[in-house]
């Protein structure tokens, strides 16, 4: 009998009797329950099917309301149809549910999900999974650890390290592989075990060693991009055995398919077939080249008079044109250098490559982007040679007696200039302002442009200037203002009024070491402090024969020290100056002729001197200290019945607080003492000083624990030949 609180439903058409279905009309569902619908129609169900198992004796003994509960999550399964149990019994229809509690996950509540199993992962299958650049961003961490600044480990304590990290597995194999032969980094000497007893060579092991790898198994050649060798051992004293090491890199190269970069040795080129030019020039991705032009002995000299009223000058020595085979074999060099985008040509005293050659030779590079000429004569690089230079982003010119100010100006002009985003003017002859006006305005893409020469530019006699700013750049954004002559800063005055009317609305940093009157200074964002602490240990006394600058009264008395750049006689290519000088065998013929001009022309042979960046930097830093001291105004505090009770300074700086512009004194490469760096000198591109200056060099032993190291202990595991810190300049800095 059914229960009083239930009622049959009426039949409707299409359904019979046996198929009906009871509701509980007293169940409230609200409309805004998320779950309201699917318990109704479990309830409805599951007390179906308690209602009909009861009236067939089948009803178990649990209570069926109570087990009809569920949750939301749990999925509503289709319905299955069981066979008739008597004769004129209908099949009736079961829901079946799977509790959440008995399921191995959560289910998700849009569809059955708990035939699904959880598996779990073996160890390792996650890191096997890892793609390989998260494995190269890992291992270039570590190379910084190994290399940067201020580490106490070398290059081969690195490639030890990756070493020993490829033959933990497989995974990570692939990786180092990829690092530890795609910068191949061998520096200082090498390891007297090997040179006297395994292999029983004076010079070169590790450079055989590793070519034998790479001929053996071309697939690591491939890897190969930059290639670092040893400097010239200095076992090698004679021509022939520094021949042999020529070869011996020579032989290297070649087995190196997609090498890019050859940095830190650069031998110089004197118009013979070496094997070593010869291996560059088959390297059809090279992307970067110094030629180091140098003497050759088979060039003929001859001596000529810069001018006819010139008696008094010695006459100079210079070489005769390149013999026509000379001429073809550096022209053929050039040929399979598609990819080239860096190339610097510095001469040597003696040195000479012809103007229509190098045009011969850029004409062959259509990938240049970067091109620093410097110390060539006035026969080999001159305006008709830089007018025919390809469209470039980087343009250095330094030491060039050939060009003059009509070059520059057609330069600028030209339509090929437009993408030129970097400019080096150095010890050029570069004598008019009208013609830096015209380069700030020509060049549209300029961003970064540097000037430094002994003279001053200037105006024409009876040109005036009435609208300012007479010098303007809307893109320039790094600005390297240096001119070493103290008796004229009419260049400094005119750039510093071009700056306070908006000449430069993008400059970001000003860089001018000779800003005696601290003009350009006052232009600049305040700062605290300039001044380097390893500047106050340096000797800045005179130096003996060296005129002292006259400053401004506002400018504390500083002397001048060792100029950044030369232009004229009485400084080096490397820019410094001491009491044993000589003159510098890279200076081209201007510069000498510069040189005795000067030495006869006037009573004492004392040129002008332009400042250190140390001294510059102790100059800029007291006029912030004496600023400091003299501030702009004061406030004072009275109580309420007039008495004094604090008085505070304020604006006591140097500078400008609404200026974008950082004035920075700091060197193009740190712990440099010049500003700009060049080709030779310490710290510069040839100089091997950090390679082959082994007095803080490693062995090692830094990797050494303390226990091991206080007993004697782990020094044949980590320890390797002391070799030298090298640090790579990059040719990037040149420009």
């Amino acid at each position: 009998m059914a229960s009083p609180r239930m009622s049959v439903r009426p039949g409707s058409a299409g359904s019979t009797s046996t198929n009906s279905r009871f509701s509980f009309e007293s169940r409230n569902k609200s409309p805004l329950s998320v779950s309201s619908s699917a318990d109704h129609q479990s309830s409805r169900t599951s007390q179906d099917s308690a209602l009909s198992n009861d009236a067939h004796g089948h009803s178990p003994p649990t209570n069926s309301w109570m087990s009809a509960r569920r949750s939301y999550t749990e999925p509503l399964v289709k319905t299955s149809s069981y066979p008739r149990h008597s004769a004129g019994e209908e099949g009736r229809q079961k829901t079946l549910m799977t509790p959440q509690r008995l399921s191995r996950r959560p289910q998700s509540p849009t569809g059955p999900t708990f035939d699904t199993m959880h598996t779990t992962k073996a160890p390792g299958e996650a890191f096997g999974n890892l793609p390989k650049e998260i494995l190269l961003v890992v291992l270039a961490e570590l190379k910084k650890v190994h290399l940067d600044a201020g580490s106490q480990s070398c290059s081969t304590c690195w490639m030890r390290d990756l070493t020993s990290l490829s033959l933990s597995c497989k995974k990570w194999w692939g990786a180092a592989r990829t690092t530890l032969y795609e910068d191949v980094q061998l520096i200082g000497n090498d390891s007297i075990l090997h040179t006297k007893k395994k292999l029983k060579m004076k010079y070169g092991t590790r450079l055989k060693l590793l070519r034998r790898t790479l001929r053996a198994r071309p697939d690591l050649a491939e890897y190969v991009r930059i290639l670092k060798v040893p400097a010239m051992p200095d076992a090698a004293r004679n021509k022939k055995d520094q021949d042999e090491y020529l070869d011996q890199v020579a032989s290297v190269i070649m087995a190196c398919p997609n090498l890019e970069r050859l940095p830190g040795f650069h031998p110089a080129y004197t118009h013979d077939f070496p094997r070593f030019v010869h291996a560059l020039s088959t390297r059809k991705k090279l992307q970067e080249q110094v030629w180091i032009i140098s003497e050759s002995p088979l060039q003929r000299q001859h001596r000529y008079k810069p001018s006819d009223d010139s008696d008094y000058l010695t006459p100079v020595i210079a070489p005769n044109s390149l013999l026509p085979e000379q001429s073809i074999g550096f022209l053929m060099f050039h040929s399979n250098w598609s990819h080239l985008k860096t190339l610097v040509l510095h001469c040597n005293q003696g040195g000479i490559i012809d103007s229509p050659l190098l045009i011969d030779a850029f004409k062959q590079l259509p990938a240049l982007e970067n091109l620093h000429v410097s110390s060539f004569s006035e026969s080999s690089f001159n305006d008709n040679t830089l007018l025919s230079l390809p469209p470039l982003k980087s343009l250095r010119l330094d030491n060039l007696p050939g060009v003059t100010d009509n070059g520059l100006t057609s330069f600028a002009s030209a339509g090929k200039s437009d993408s030129l985003k970097k400019l080096s003017l150095i010890s050029l002859p570069l004598l008019s302002l009208p013609v830096l006006a015209r380069l700030f305005s020509h060049l549209k893409s300029l961003t970064h442009f540097t000037v430094s020469q002994v003279p001053s530019p200037s105006l024409p006699a009876g040109v005036d200037i009435f609208l300012h700013p007479y010098l303007a750049s809307s893109t320039l954004q790094n600005l390297h203002w240096e001119f070493t002559n103290p008796e004229d800063n009419t260049a400094n005055e005119i750039l510093s009024k071009s700056i306070s009317f908006s000449g430069f609305p993008a400059l970001k940093t000003l860089r001018a070491p000779t800003d005696s009157d601290g003009s350009l200074q006052r232009l600049c964002k305040p700062r605290h402090r300039i001044e380097l602490p390893k500047d106050r240990s340096r000797s800045v006394g005179s130096r003996s024969g060296t005129p002292l600058t006259p400053l401004s009264p506002s400018t504390p008395s500083m002397p001048f020290a060792a100029p950044t750049r030369p232009w004229s006689a009485g400084t080096g290519q490397s820019g410094s100056r001491n009491s044993n000088y000589q003159p510098s065998p890279t200076r081209s013929a201007f510069s000498r002729n510069s040189e005795n001009k000067s030495q006869h022309s006037t009573e004492s042979n004392v040129q002008p001197m332009g400042m250190s960046l140390a001294t510059a930097r102790r100059i800029a830093q007291r006029r912030i200290d004496a600023a400091v001291s003299q501030p702009q105004y004061h406030i004072i505090i009275w109580d309420e019945e007039g008495q004094f009770l604090e008085r505070f300074a304020v604006g006591g700086f140097i500078g400008d607080l609404g200026s974008k512009i950082n004035y920075s004194l700091r060197p193009d490469v740190d712990g440099m003492d010049e500003a700009i760096c060049g080709i030779e000198g310490a710290g510069n591109l040839l100089d091997g000083g950090e390679e082959t200056n082994i007095g803080d060099g490693c062995t090692g032993t830094w990797n050494t624990e303390a226990g091991e190291r206080s007993k004697g202990k782990g020094k044949d595991r980590w320890w390797h030949t002391e070799r030298g810190r090298w640090i790579e300049m990059p040719l990037e800095k040149l420009f």
